[in-house]
């Protein structure tokens, strides 16, 4: 069955965090999948962390609602990251069967303004 979903009908809460270093977040709640993701290293995006903003977009989603519409985090972090053509987006989910449904984005900066 093919449907449109928008992200609205999926997330439960959205919130802008401080949060300087994605590698180790201070988000405590977020730290198990954070470190999860950074476990297997990947030089493509360990090359582009002194590039992110402090701030990330953090989004909760929904598990009946992602149940029902038959979405994973992986196809929704993916979605997030391809419609941010002009800039770099750093998306990092929670595994499907987490108590909380959470995708941090973090924006990264073109590297050559000033400080």
């Amino acid at each position: 069955e093919l449907a449109y979903v928008s992200l609205h009908t999926v997330t439960t809460a959205m919130e802008i965090q401080y949060d300087p270093d994605s590698s180790s977040t201070i988000i405590e709640e977020d730290s198990v999948f954070i470190e999860s993701f950074f476990a297997i290293p990947d030089e493509e995006i360990e090359s582009k962390l002194h590039l992110q903003l402090p701030w990330l977009l953090c989004l909760e989603l929904n598990h009946a609602k992602m149940i029902d519409h038959k979405l994973t985090m992986a196809y929704v972090a993916s979605c997030i990251a391809e419609s941010f053509k002009t800039a770099d987006v750093l998306v990092i989910q929670s595994e499907d069967n987490s108590k909380k449904l959470i995708i941090h984005c973090h924006v990264l900066s073109g590297g050559d303004e000033d400080d």
